[in-house]
């Protein structure tokens, strides 16, 4: 998939994405106020919605203009807060690739260094449809 393009949950979240590779994706985030909780930390559901978008971003690198790929399965370990003010980064990469799946992992790390989140998902790859105009 050549012709790639940010989606706009990426854009709404303000993920800058380093790297796309079927190997391994890489990204950054600034974390604002918009994206914490009440007590000032990354809220969970954006931290799984990042791991999401990465683990998405990661297996479509892997496909051809034929293919399509969604998450049918995601599980999230919370390790640690991130804080607000803080810029954490996300690395992603497969753990298995088979003609109908893909396992992958995603790590999110603090920008102390620490490991805030692990992110495991299953992506099952399926044939593109035209997209209505």
């Amino acid at each position: 998939m050549a012709d790639w393009e940010p989606m706009g949950f990426i854009k709404l979240m303000g993920v800058k994405v380093i790297k796309r590779s079927p190997e391994r994706s890489e990204a950054e985030l600034y974390i604002r106020d918009e994206l914490c909780n009440r007590r000032g930390v990354m809220h969970g559901g954006a931290v799984m919605g990042w791991g999401d978008t990465m683990g998405g971003m990661t297996a479509s690198a892997a496909l051809n203009n034929e293919q399509r790929t969604a998450t049918i399965e995601s599980k999230t370990n919370f390790l640690q807060p991130i804080p607000k003010g803080d810029t954490c980064r996300a690395v992603c990469w497969p753990i298995h690739t088979g003609k109908t799946t893909m396992v992958l992992q995603t790590d999110i790390t603090r920008g102390d260094g620490k490991l805030a989140a692990i992110v495991i998902q299953t992506q099952i790859i399926l044939p593109a449809k035209p997209r209505p105009a």
